[in-house]
């Protein structure tokens, strides 16, 4: 079959539905972050694995799109029982703050360990990671780390 006609503009349309497919991905994958960080049932102590949720879209292994891995404050509520001796011999004991964060060694891992994955991939990809690696851990633990963030990916590009 022979086709006859103007088809200039025809790149330009191709270039138009592809950000407007990006641009659906990457609101539901806006969605699915805010899902996982919010119903994320764990504690928040360094605020890390929190920060370490994002998502990285991309064509060829070439990143598009990537959003989520914001810094999250931890909230740092362990509180721990200090106890030493001083040079002098006087014991002191007291109660302290534990170990707490601001997130963004978890906001790095998680975007560099995202960034790792994709480049493997052929086609469009789409990945959705809790890039710490203690995630897989916590999960196992019957904690929700981005189960529901996952959920509901499926749900709004499943279809």
């Amino acid at each position: 079959m022979k086709f006859k006609g103007d088809i200039s503009g025809l790149d330009a349309l191709e270039r138009q539905l592809e950000d407007v497919y990006l641009d659906r991905l990457a609101d539901a994958g806006e969605k699915a972050v805010q899902e996982a960080i919010a119903e994320g049932n764990y504690q928040n102590i360094t605020g890390n694995l929190r920060s370490s949720i994002g998502y990285v879209i991309a064509y060829n292994g070439q990143i598009l799109r990537e959003g989520g891995f914001y810094k999250i404050q931890g909230r740092g509520e362990n509180m721990q029982k200090v106890e030493f001796t001083t040079k002098a011999g006087k014991h002191v004991s007291f109660w302290a703050k534990g170990k707490y964060g601001d997130g963004s060694e978890g906001s790095r891992k998680g975007l560099e360990f995202a960034r790792s994955r994709i480049r493997e991939t052929m086609g469009y990809a789409f990945i959705l990671v809790a890039g710490m690696e203690y995630a897989s851990y916590v999960s196992s633990k019957g904690y929700d780390v981005i189960d529901r963030g996952t959920y509901l990916l499926w749900n709004l590009i499943g279809k």
